[in-house]
Formats: structure tokens, sequence, C-alpha cells
């Protein structure tokens, strides 16, 4: 048995397509849509276009007015790198050529092929991680195996709001409000016609604890804080308030395998999306790997680029005997000046 041939990426890729059930789809995917550029940098444009300025009038057989354009800059940033790789060692492969059974076989088969899929997980991973943390801090650090980074990406300070009340007070917090202002002061402010509201279910649960949304939804009641209220009837009354669709956000990651579960978005943050969600694109860079496609294409046996940028490449070592499976990616959410209110085009509120 050629094992280095039985496990080349594109069976990989197979095994991981076949499996839908494993593959999950995180909120990042929809607010930074992928984009793939050539290289190492991403070009940033900042600036936001504001209010419409009206178009002035002139005098007949005049020359035109100009116009001052708004005020944008190009800034060039260097995209992280990620990459892990699992192997396939001696023993392994020795108990792998001593199996005689295909059922058995494929079993074990299997269980490697979604080793080689964690890898590929944990890329999608490190992404969420990222886009969350941008959309909830205006920042995205990377700390690791000697790697530190900290990517600003310069969101005025108007952007981050705090309610009136305190949420953790249910007695005297007011989120309905709170949510409406905010909505106000995106349109007032930027131009932005808010659509969504991220938070997580303790945040959320903040909200359906309070006795002014209770009393919103029973107006008549007289002891808000003993009613109970559904999610639903939340959602709705928010929705009616301020125009907002709540999107709950409860996915989690680790750091390490078996490690402690981390969530993506933090608890006592919403963040308000505009209308339409997509804040901007996820933006790969040229991985090592996929470089080497281009300047030596007999790689391409032993190499596959999934997910617009993640390359997955396999190789023999010689000593010890050992199968490697690398995946790695060079990647970055980015705002982009495409969208309604570019890079100021989102609201981050901290409800403690």
């Amino acid at each position: 048995m050629n094992l280095i041939e039985l496990i080349r990426p594109q069976n990989m890729v197979a095994y991981w397509d076949d499996s839908k059930a494993n593959q999950q789809r995180y909120m990042g995917d929809w607010l930074f849509p992928h984009k793939k550029v050539v290289g190492l940098e991403l070009s940033k444009v900042s600036g936001r276009a504001g209010l419409p300025v009206q178009l002035k009038a002139s005098a007949f057989d005049t020359q035109p007015t100009y116009r001052d354009r708004i005020g944008v800059e190009l800034k060039k940033t260097k995209l992280p790198f990620f990459r892990e790789r699992m192997k396939i060692d001696e023993e392994t492969r020795q108990q792998i050529m001593a199996i005689s059974n295909d059922a058995l076989l494929a079993n074990y088969l299997g269980r490697i092929f979604d080793d080689v899929g964690n890898l590929r997980r944990g890329a999608k991973a490190q992404r969420e991680r990222m886009a969350m943390e941008l959309i909830s801090t205006g920042h995205v650090k990377i700390e690791g195996n000697g790697v530190k980074l900290d990517y600003n990406y310069g969101m005025h300070k108007n952007q981050f709001v705090k309610p009136a009340t305190a949420w953790t007070d249910t007695a005297n917090s007011t989120p309905l409000k709170d949510l409406s202002d905010w909505v106000d002061f995106a349109q007032t402010k930027y131009n932005v016609n808010m659509g969504y509201a991220i938070m997580t279910p303790k945040t959320f649960n903040l909200i359906k604890a309070s006795e002014s949304v209770i009393k919103s939804i029973y107006p008549n009641s007289v002891n808000a804080s003993s009613l109970f209220v559904t999610t639903q009837q939340v959602k709705d009354v928010i929705m009616a308030a301020s125009g907002l669709t709540v999107l709950i956000n409860k996915d989690a990651y680790a750091d390490e395998v078996g490690g402690v579960s981390k969530q993506f978005f933090p608890d006592y943050k919403i963040t308000l999306v505009p209308q339409g969600g997509v804040l901007g694109n996820m933006v790969f860079g040229t991985t090592p790997e996929e470089a080497e496609l281009y300047i030596n294409p007999r790689t391409r046996a032993y190499t596959s680029i999934v997910d617009t940028g993640v390359a997955i490449y396999t190789r023999l070592i010689d000593v010890p005997v050992n199968v490697e499976t690398v995946v790695s990616q060079i990647a970055l959410p980015s705002f982009s000046a495409d969208v309604e209110g570019g890079a100021g085009s989102i609201i981050i509120a901290n409800v403690e």
C-alpha cells in the first residue's frame, strides 16, 4: 500500500466535502465573505462616505466650483500567517499496513482524514475568532509561538457606546430605548441604517429580565419581575422598538486540544450591523505552499487549495519515516469602503 498516495490532499478534501454534518457555517462567513489577494499584503482604504452633500447652485456661463474629496487614506498591512501540521508516525503507519480488512482500513483512514479535518476546522475557527474580535473590540490580536500582533482598525471613539443604565441592573435598565437611541445615532452621525444586533445568550437574557422590557410586553402588569417572557416575544419587541433583528451567537472554540471552551463573541457586548450584513471581506494571502505551486508544478499532486486560500500539503519525511500533513492560511478580516458606512459601519456597545 502506498500510503502517501492514499492520503493525498485531494482525497482528504473529498472526505471533508462528503461529511457536510461536520462543517459549521459561522457568522463571520456572512459578515466577511472570502476574497483572495496575491502576496502577503492587504491594502486597506480608510475613510467613510458620510452624509450626502447637496450640489451647489451655479450661474450660467461660469466655471463650476470644485468640491473637496473626503479624506481617503491607503494603508498596507502585512497579513498574519497561520500553520500547523499533523503526522502519521512510524508505528501508526505499520498498523495501517497490517490491516487487511477493507472496512476496518476505511474506518482507520477515516479517523486520520478527520485529524486533517481538525486542522481545516481550526483554520476556519481562527478566521471566525478574528472576525468576532474585530466587530466586538475594533482590534484583532494574535499571540502564540513567538508571534504577537495587534491590528488596530482605527474605529472612532463615538462608535463605542454604553447604555443609560447598565443592563445588569434589570430593575432600572432600558434596553429598548438604548437600542433605539444607538440606531438613531448611527443614522444621524454616519448615515448608516442598522439592521442587526449581535449578542450572546447571556447578554440577551439581560434584555429578557429587564423589567422595562417585560412591561412593554405586558403593559398592564403590576409586578413585571414575576412574569415570564419568551425569546420570540423579546425579539419581536426589539424589532418593533428599534427595527433590529437579534442574532444570538452561541459558537465556541478552544485554544488547545482538550482546552476549555471559549466564546467567539464576548458576553455583555452588542454589535450593531447595517442592513445587508456584509461589512467587508475575509482577505486571504498566498501561503508558501500555494506559492510553491507556481514555482514547482510537480507539487500539485501533493497540494490542494480550499476555502479560497487554505493550503493542504502532504509530504513524506525520510527519518523518522512519517507522513505529514500541513495546513496553512494567511488571512485577515477587512472592512470595505464599498459597504454602507465603510469602517464606520458598526456600533459596539458595552452593556455592563
